[in-house]
């Protein structure tokens, strides 16, 4: 009776540490598409529909998020990054971009193509884009660059070349540039 116990016991844990694991590994993943870890988001590529790498102390954008064929949104913010590489053009079901409160200067012009309605942008360096842009202009919906210090000529040559886009800006500075 007591080896039939233990026996028993020991089934019970196994399936507690199966079922423990399976949980974790559900939680760490996806649901839905959702990934908060590029590993997990990796091991899925093709599920990938939403990637959120907030605060993950990133300085370059990981170039194997091109692998992700159908991310749709793609979420970056707080981290250290500095470059956006031009190959982000490649995902071509993207339509939401979240790279607020990093370190980037500028976007690369072959970023215009892409089919964005939502482009997330403040707190950070850019105070003006390439011309390409107004190419976007007619899909893109939202534009944030609040937390940007520009002055009035910048916040213009901004709102001709995003004519139909909801802008939020800062105020803008007396600053002589």
């Amino acid at each position: 009776m007591l080896k039939r116990q233990n026996s028993i016991s020991k089934q019970m844990n196994k399936l507690i540490i199966i079922l423990f694991l399976a949980f974790s590994c559900f939680c760490h993943g996806q649901t839905n598409g959702y990934f908060n870890n590029l590993d997990s988001a990796l091991a899925y590529p093709t599920k990938v529909i939403t990637l959120d790498l907030e605060k993950k102390k990133l300085k370059e954008i990981p170039i194997k998020i091109l692998e992700f064929k159908n991310i749709e949104k793609l979420i970056l913010k707080r981290n250290r990054i500095k470059d956006v590489p031009k190959e982000i053009a490649d995902l071509k079901k993207l339509h939401y971009l979240d790279l607020a409160s990093n370190n980037i200067e500028s976007l690369p012009k072959e970023l215009s193509v892409l089919n964005l309605d939502t482009l997330i942008l403040w707190d950070n360096r850019i105070r003006d884009f390439d011309m390409e842009f107004m190419n976007m202009s007619s899909k893109l919906k939202y534009l944030d660059l609040r937390a940007i210090q520009m002055n009035k000529e910048e916040q213009k040559k901004i709102k001709e070349i995003f004519p139909q886009t909801h802008i939020r800006l800062a105020y803008p500075c007396n600053c002589n540039r």
